[in-house]
């Protein structure tokens, strides 16, 4: 990903807004030395959200495969959703 100063970012805004088109990759944008925004063209950002959800889907049809085979309790999925948070968490 490509680093950017704050305000490398707003005096050159076309150029950085074709280069995130171009190869649809993000543009993390820095102020005073620590970044602040990230940047993606909206093109590039609807097509990674739909990957998103779409894996989402899958996962959860797995999930779903997963437990209908195992005939889990609900301690078990409790259980399962604890785990789940805590790696959310971290």
């Amino acid at each position: 990903m490509i680093n950017i100063k704050h305000d490398d970012f707003g005096k050159n805004y076309e150029l950085f807004a074709r280069l995130c088109e171009i190869t649809s990759e993000p543009v993390r944008i820095t102020k005073t030395g620590a970044p602040d925004i990230i940047a993606i063209n909206a093109d590039a950002y609807m097509r990674r959200k739909k990957m998103l959800d779409l894996r989402e889907k899958l996962l959860r049809v797995n999930e779903e495969e997963l437990f209908q085979e195992k005939g889990v309790t609900i301690e078990e999925l409790e259980q399962y959703l604890k785990e789940v948070e805590e790696n959310i968490e971290k």
